[in-house]
C-alpha cells in the first residue's frame, strides 16, 4: 500500500508537469480562474451520475431500491479509492452489505458479475465511439488514437463472443464452471479448507442462471444506466475544461475522456491514481490546450470523479454502521 501511494503521488507531483511542460505552481495558479458557478455545476453533474449509474445496480439486483444502490455505490468506490486493488475490498463491503439485507451468496455474485461486467464493457466501447466521433468531425488523428481503439475493440470483441458462446452453449457452459470448481477446490485445500466440489459446481449453476436472468430481463435497464452515466461524466469533464478556459469539440472531448476511462482500468494503484491523471492531461495537451490549464482542468475533473467520493462514501458508510449497530437496540 505504501509503494503504490508513493508511486501515485511521484506520478502526481513529479511525472505529470513535465508530462505535459508545465510547472506545478503554474497548475495551481490556474485555479483561481475557477468560479463558484462553475463548481456548482459540476456538483450537480456530478450527483446526477451517482444517480444514473444506480440504474445500472438496480437493474443488476432485482429488488434493490435506489437508497440501497447509492450506498453500494458510494461506500464501495470510498474503499476502492484508498487502496491498491482496492476494487476487492469494496467487493468485501457490498458483500457484507448485500448479505445483511438477506440477499443470498448466489445473488451477490451474480450482481458483482454483472456490474463489472458494466464497466469493462462501457471503457472498452468509449474509444471506438470516440475515434468514429472524431472522423465524423474532420479532426486529425494520429496512430496512437487508432491504436487504442484498435486494442479496446478487439477486447470488446474477444469479451461478447466468450460472453455469447458461454449463455447460449450449454456445453461450453458447463465445462468453463466444471474447470472453476477445480480450480477453486484445488486453491481451497491450498489453504486449508475442503469446499464440496459438487455442491460448489451447483452454486455455480446457480449464479450463472441469475446471471442470463438478469441480463435478459433488465438489459435495457443496464444500458440505459451505463450509457446515461458515461454521457454525464464526459460532460463533467468538459465543464471541468470549460472552467479553465479550455475550448475543445465534443469529439474531441469525448476522446480525451476515453483515454481517462482506459487507464483508470490501471490497478496498480488507487482507482489508476497517477497513470489517469497524466495520460488524460497529456491527451487535452495534444489537442491544443495549454499545458497548465490542461493539467488543472483533469485535476478538477478527479476531484469529483474520484477524490470526492472518499469523504462522502466514508461519510455514508459510517453513517451506515451507526444505523447498523442502533438496529438491535431499537429492536430489544
Amino acid at each position: 500500500m505504501v509503494a503504490s501511494v508513493a508511486a501515485a503521488a511521484v506520478l502526481l507531483v513529479y511525472v505529470l508537469p513535465r508530462a505535459v511542460g508545465t510547472t506545478l505552481s503554474a497548475i495551481a495558479s490556474s485555479f483561481s480562474t475557477v468560479s463558484f458557478t462553475d463548481l456548482a455545476v459540476m456538483t450537480v453533474l456530478w450527483g446526477a451520475g451517482l444517480f444514473v449509474h444506480s440504474f445500472v445496480l438496480t437493474g443488476a439486483l432485482p429488488g434493490l431500491t435506489r437508497r440501497r444502490a447509492l450506498t453500494l455505490n458510494l461506500t464501495g468506490s470510498a474503499v476502492a479509492n484508498v487502496l491498491p486493488f482496492g476494487g476487492a475490498a469494496g467487493m468485501a463491503l457490498n458483500y457484507v452489505m448485500i448479505r445483511s439485507w438477506a440477499v443470498s451468496a448466489a445473488g451477490f455474485a451474480s450482481y458483482t458479475f454483472v456490474t463489472n461486467l458494466c464497466v469493462v464493457i462501457v471503457k472498452l466501447t468509449i474509444p471506438s465511439v470516440a475515434l468514429v466521433a472524431l472522423l465524423v468531425a474532420g479532426a486529425g488523428l494520429n496512430s496512437h488514437w487508432g491504436a487504442l481503439a484498435a486494442v479496446s475493440a478487439a477486447a470488446l470483441g474477444a469479451l461478447v463472443v466468450v460472453g455469447v458462446v458461454g449463455f447460449s452453449t450449454p456445453r461450453w457452459s458447463d465445462r468453463f464452471v466444471d474447470w472453476l470448481a477445480r480450480i477453486v477446490t484445488w486453491a481451497g485445500r491450498v489453504v486449508g479448507r475442503q469446499p464440496d466440489r459438487e455442491h460448489l459446481v451447483a452454486w455455480l449453476r446457480e449464479c450463472r442462471a441469475q446471471v442470463g436472468d438478469v441480463l435478459r430481463h433488465h438489459g435495457r435497464e443496464l444500458s440505459g444506466g451505463m450509457a446515461g452515466y458515461a454521457i454525464l461524466q464526459a460532460v463533467l469533464l468538459g465543464a471541468s475544461a470549460h472552467a479553465f478556459g479550455v475550448s475543445m469539440s465534443p469529439a474531441q472531448i469525448l476522446a480525451v475522456f476515453a483515454v481517462d476511462r482506459v487507464l483508470t482500468l490501471a490497478v496498480l494503484t488507487p482507482g489508476g491514481l497517477g497513470f489517469a491523471e497524466t495520460g488524460t492531461a497529456a491527451a487535452l495537451v495534444a489537442f491544443g490546450a495549454p499545458a497548465a490549464a490542461a493539467a488543472a482542468a483533469v485535476l478538477l475533473y478527479r476531484g469529483f470523479t474520484y477524490a470526492l467520493e472518499i469523504p462522502v462514501g466514508g461519510t455514508w458508510l459510517t453513517g451506515w454502521l451507526l444505523a447498523r449497530r442502533l438496529r438491535p437496540t431499537a429492536a430489544r
